[in-house]
């Protein structure tokens, strides 16, 4: 079927001779629509369509090698498996060659039969030029999958490791004038399949505008055409320039509770001349938000419906949790553990049973099996009670499948009781979407990668030397799942105390052993550190009301200086970069520390000393707040989980941990000391 070219866009990419800017962007201005109608036909699967749009778009924009994938993917969609691989097979990059040896091998799983990943093809094709002569001598301890060789630069071997040609990612994607979404909101549900943002309560949408002039502020509309709506305008923050264009940055926070539940079409302008980034969004309500407590990323709607959410949240208190904490908010009293398979992978999974049995003495558990084995299992104890669910198995497609009568039976089984905990020991993929038939409040499961679902899972592959297969026993990998849970499970890791007292190089510093606190202000990252003037204030108080000296540490002399400059008190030492073995010996022998969300406050609670962990919101405080001994001092901010390192690219200047007050950080040593509230304050 012929074809035309859209009006205005020339009929071949430009001449080499232009110059190479020049040419870049003519590329970029042809280029990036065909891209566009390429994502546009691939979501609506239409997927050759996509096909001819994305290699359209590779013509003018040939580094775009993420576009070969998004080729093979329509291409294995649409059942042309060798093509698929082909278009895999053809990129070259470093960035995007694990990915696409990655869909690669996914597509070699739908031929059924094939049992290697290597490249098949009707024509022999350019060798490229070999890196050496020499013989492939092979060291069995080269195996497995060590054996590389390269017709390039054999740094590839180690992947973005080896790559030192980054471009700063707050300019990532960033060569022509556009608005580009980051994040909106926390939560996220599938609608056929493709996952959509899911808006509750407070919510944030932060991003870049890219722009030849600046752009100082966005809007946020909802609807489009005629019955389009502006919700809100904010400004924007402008940040570095990059070439022609200029950066500004922002973060929009929203009450999704001025719009009503259902689907909506959310969208961000940046003025007339650049195109709006927009999208479609799910407004829901959250019933439970106590089963929420434990996330930062979501904040309830406000109590009045025009209150200013930025106030609103700069307002809320500062939430102050134990660092002695588990994957589980409340002790676990019913469990359902799944395994509906055959008799040879429920009698290797019979041993994991025992130790989810052992792991929750107190808990009730019910084991769901295929009918055939539900006697076996009864008759091992493991279970206080054995349902059956029947997958039949069709040998011609050589998989099992779930009737929709089974399926309804089951699922009136299972909502007959309330779960803790929903565990699936298979360590292949096909039953775990059965745990989404029950209702219990944590699933459980491997390749939790690949089941976004999962609130916990590993990903368990050992491999045989020669033939790559699995080299671990079937029930060892099955109570590696029970293992890594007892371990999230458990409320705090081991202490590691140092070994070397240090009392000389205490008293090389006028220190007595658990007579000070320490203050440490640095970390790797601007945007997790507490303001230096904070400090400064808590050590004021911190001497006022204690008879404890207050050592300070600074990442650097400047900052060292500006302290020495405000405050000149008995008591108090100002210290910067020392010897590890010093540094370790003060921090270990403190009576409490104050740290950022930085490698010392780990330090310290691995020691066994109380440490106050002042969290930033780019990452989970769960997850990086220190295990053992202390509290971790963190803020609920709809845009938690951020995982930005460059506060330039916050919107918020870091709101998140610079909001925390010195009122609420003595409050949470006073916990982390045992003290009686009030002591410090």
């Amino acid at each position: 079927m012929s074809r035309k070219l859209p009006a205005g866009t020339a009929a071949r990419p430009p001449a080499s001779k232009m110059p190479v800017r020049v040419a870049k962007l003519v590329r970029l201005r042809f280029g990036l629509p065909f891209a566009r109608r390429g994502d546009a036909a691939r979501l609506r699967d239409e997927w050759l369509e996509a096909v001819y749009q994305y290699r359209r778009a590779i013509e003018w924009l040939p580094w775009r090698e993420d576009l070969k994938i998004q080729i093979g993917n329509c291409l294995r969609a649409f059942g042309d498996i060798e093509g698929a691989l082909s278009a895999y097979h053809s990129v070259g990059s470093v960035a995007h060659r694990a990915a696409a040896l990655a869909e690669a091998a996914e597509a070699h799983k739908l031929e059924g039969f094939r049992r290697h990943a290597f490249h098949v093809t009707a024509e022999a094709g350019e060798l490229p030029v070999p890196i050496n002569v020499q013989p492939l001598t092979v060291q069995a301890s080269a195996l497995p999958r060590r054996v590389k060789r390269y017709s390039g630069d054999a740094r590839a071997m180690l992947g973005t490791l080896g790559d030192t040609s980054g471009v700063p990612r707050r300019f990532a994607g960033g060569a022509i004038a556009a608005v580009k979404l980051d994040q909106v909101g926390a939560m996220a549900m599938e609608r056929d399949g493709v996952p959509e943002p899911l808006l509750c309560g407070v919510v944030a949408l932060r991003g870049r505008v890219l722009s030849v002039m600046p752009v100082d502020h966005v809007e946020l509309w909802c609807g489009s055409g005629v019955g389009e709506q502006l919700l809100m305008r904010v400004a924007t923050r402008p940040s570095q320039l990059n070439r022609a264009l200029k950066l500004q940055v922002f973060n929009l926070w929203f009450d999704s509770a001025r719009l009503p539940p259902g689907r909506h079409w959310l969208s961000i302008k940046a003025g007339g001349r650049i195109e709006p980034a927009g999208l479609y969004v799910n407004v829901g309500v959250v019933e439970d938000g106590a089963k929420l407590a434990q996330s930062n990323a979501y904040v309830p709607s406000p109590p009045r419906p025009d209150e200013d959410c930025d106030t609103y949240v700069r307002e809320l208190p500062a939430l102050i949790r134990p660092a002695r904490r588990s994957l589980f908010s409340r002790p676990v009293q019913s469990i359902l553990a799944v395994r509906a398979d055959q008799l040879g992978d429920v009698s290797a999974s019979l041993p994991a049973f025992a130790r989810l049995r052992a792991l929750f003495p107190e808990a009730s558990i019910t084991a769901l099996v295929q009918p055939g084995l539900r006697d076996i299992v009864e008759a091992s104890g493991v279970a206080d009670r054995v349902l059956t669910v029947t997958l039949d198995y069709d040998p011609s497609a050589e998989r099992r499948c779930l009737r929709e009568a089974e399926q309804a039976r089951l699922v009136e089984m299972l909502n007959g009781g309330r779960f803790d905990l929903a565990i699936d020991l298979s360590p292949g993929d096909e039953t775990r979407p059965l745990l989404l038939l029950c209702t219990a409040e944590v699933l459980v499961g491997f390749n939790s990668d690949r089941f976004a679902y999962l609130d916990f899972g590993i990903s368990v592959r050992s491999r045989d030397k020669v033939n790559l297969l699995e080299n671990v026993s079937h029930a060892k990998t099955v109570s590696m799942l029970i293992e890594a849970l007892a371990i999230a499970a458990q409320p705090a890791m081991q202490n590691v105390p140092s070994l070397e007292l240090g009392a000389a190089i205490l008293s090389g510093y006028g220190l007595e052993h658990g007579k000070y606190v320490v203050l440490h202000t640095g970390a790797r990252h601007p945007i997790n550190r507490w303001p230096l003037q904070q400090y400064v204030e808590l050590a004021r108080r911190l001497l006022e009301k204690t008879m404890l000296q207050v050592v300070m540490f600074f990442d650097d002399a400047d900052s060292k200086s500006k302290v020495a400059s405000q405050i000149v008190q008995d008591g108090l030492r100002l210290c910067d970069k020392m010897p590890p073995a010093s540094f370790d010996a003060i921090l270990s022998s403190a009576g409490l520390v104050i740290a950022n969300d930085s490698g010392p406050k780990h330090l310290a609670a691995v020691r066994g000393v109380p440490t106050v962990s002042l969290h930033v919101g780019r990452l989970n405080w769960n997850e990086w707040g220190q295990d053992g001994s202390g509290v971790i001092v963190s803020k609920r901010v709809p845009c938690a989980g951020c995982a930005l390192n460059d506060v330039v690219l916050c919107g918020k200047e870091a709101l998140c941990l610079t909001s925390i007050t010195v009122e609420e950080v003595l409050t949470a040593s006073e916990e982390a000391l045992g003290l009686p509230a009030g002591t410090l304050r």
